[in-house]
């Protein structure tokens, strides 16, 4: 479940294979073969296959939000985080961002279709999605059902998480930035200028 990215920061999402310890594009090794980078996204590294399960996550969410212990939560808290999750799920197949695939239709024709994730059905669960943004997620919706005053710090960060995370996986690492000579310390965005990456990877302002 790791993520490809070629040489020119775009995401890569077709065939792979290995030669001499590289992992490159494409199912064999033509002259077109591109080494690839891989990107591993799960804040878990104690497992080893994939993806954290859904368990672990709201354990993670439990922490942070920091007013009791998580071992103290009893199962009902636990279900209620599978709705939380499922409402993440919710928002990043609405999202403009939302993941794409290439595939072939019936004409033999090459299209591009949203990438499709199912709803969590238990803590066991385990979905293609990078960790923080369901963590993220889940400390957004619970302080929001809390009513607590965190959500005015959780909501902005999810958002925030939700956009980055889903415009790198769908385009990359296409987008750069550099600092501006200015500071606005209360949003650090704004101190990064858009900078734009021609097809030569060379970039200009």
């Amino acid at each position: 479940m790791a993520t490809y990215y070629l040489p020119n920061g775009q995401s890569y999402t077709g065939d792979t294979h290995v030669m001499d310890g590289v992992r490159m594009s494409g199912a064999t090794h033509t002259t077109n073969s591109e080494v690839l980078v891989t990107e591993n996204s799960n804040s878990n590294p104690q497992i080893k296959n994939g993806r954290s399960p859904l368990q672990t996550m709201c354990m993670q969410a439990l922490r942070r939000y920091g007013e009791f212990s998580p071992g103290t939560v009893d199962g009902d808290v636990l279900l209620m985080f599978i709705d939380f999750a499922n409402m993440v799920i919710d928002d990043i197949r609405m999202h403009p961002y939302a993941p794409t695939k290439a595939t072939t239709n019936q004409s033999g024709n090459t299209i591009t279709v949203p990438v499709s994730f199912d709803y969590y059905e238990s803590l066991s669960d385990t979905r293609d999605i990078d960790d923080i943004i369901i963590v993220q997620g889940l400390l957004y919706h619970y302080a929001m059902q809390q009513g607590s005053d965190k959500l005015q710090m959780y909501m902005p960060m999810y958002h925030r998480t939700l956009n980055q995370q889903l415009w790198r996986m769908l385009n990359g690492y296409t987008v750069r930035y550099k600092e501006k000579t200015t500071y606005d310390l209360t949003e650090p965005y704004a101190n990064l200028e858009l900078l734009n990456i021609n097809n030569t990877g060379t970039s200009s302002t």
